[in-house]
């Protein structure tokens, strides 16, 4: 137990309480000295997709004729599948489903209180074979720039010393994993992971580090463990498939949730992840990377993406929904 001393309880009988009005105004002062910025556009999915055909040309697809330009591309890096094939596409007046033997994509889906559903069916992108390790998987990704260059915020997203908390809420929810496995599995090659990835970037033109960064992630599902949890590695890539030898910090939910998206039920991930993505700086540095600046002003959101990637023989599909990252920015 603390004790206090007579001249302390003296001096503090001497204190006088502020006026109510006093006290109101400053904390009105003090919301208003914190500004809520959102990093993430289009969290609704109004504004429409910008996707690419096989000889990598893009193509709009939008169902809001007055909406403005699509902020949202997507990534099907070695799947057989594109988007930009009509044969597969429906749009309708509030969203767009696509579906082929390799891969779906659903924007606001009659079937379910979804923002959106994706789906990758690895058995038949790799023929029912299980890969080798090395070999190229199937992603689904939509992705968007937040920063410079081509980010929605441009110049004036907030750098992580600006940052005082980092509100990030998403709900996800299995809607099924068909896994085949077989002589050859390998749960150290074989996977099906949903993950949603932010660039954290140096931007600052003047430093010497200028456009490098690193992944900080979340796996919202990985079929090898019931809850995900920490994990961080090098982006190495194979004479097969090219990587981009950055640093991955990846969190999983356990910060934030013990629910098991496996269940296939609704589970929400949500959080203050900015003291998570300077202990992702740190680790940076302590391992030799990011080695050109250590000042938290020159470091902002580059870009995000969110979706799957299957090494195994899995047909997987996920339910998102209530996508936010707010930053509360002090002015």
């Amino acid at each position: 137990m603390f004790s206090f001393s007579k001249p302390w309880k003296t001096a503090a009988r001497r204190i006088q309480l502020a006026p109510m009005k006093t006290i109101l105004t400053a904390l009105l002062l003090s919301v208003a000295a914190a500004q809520a910025v959102e990093l993430i556009a289009d969290t609704e999915f109004q504004r429409g997709l910008n996707v690419k055909d096989r000889s990598g040309h893009k193509h709009v697809i939008a169902w809001n004729t007055n909406a403005a330009p699509p902020v949202w591309n997507t990534a099907q890096h070695h799947s057989k599948s594109s988007f930009a094939d009509q044969a597969f596409q429906k749009i309708t007046t509030n969203g767009f489903s696509f579906q082929d033997a390799y891969e779906m994509l659903s924007i606001h889906p009659t079937d379910t209180d979804a923002d959106f559903v994706c789906g990758v069916n690895a058995d038949h992108e790799f023929g029912g074979k299980l890969r080798e390790k090395g070999d190229p998987w199937p992603h689904l990704y939509l992705e968007q720039r937040i920063s410079e260059p081509q980010g929605h915020l441009g110049t004036n997203a907030p750098s992580l010393a600006d940052i005082e908390k980092i509100n990030f809420s998403v709900n996800v929810k299995l809607l099924h994993d068909r896994k085949k496995n077989g002589p050859t599995y390998s749960r150290h090659v074989h996977a099906a992971q949903f993950l949603v990835f932010f660039t954290i970037q140096n931007l600052n033109h003047k430093s010497k580090g200028f456009g490098d960064y690193y992944w900080f992630g979340i796996s919202l599902y990985d079929d090898r463990y019931p809850v995900t949890t920490l994990f961080a590695m090098q982006d190495k890539g194979s004479p097969k498939k090219k990587g981009t030898d950055k640093f991955i910090y990846n969190i999983g939910v356990k910060p934030f949730t013990d629910k098991a998206v496996a269940n296939g039920e609704w589970v929400r991930v949500a959080g203050d992840l900015r003291p998570y993505i300077v202990a992702g700086l740190q680790e940076c540095w302590r391992r030799g990377y990011l080695a050109d600046t250590k000042t938290l002003a020159d470091y902002r959101f580059g870009g995000l993406v969110l979706g799957w990637e299957v090494t195994g023989l899995n047909d997987v599909a996920m339910a998102v929904k209530g996508l936010k990252a707010e930053a509360v920015v002090k002015e």
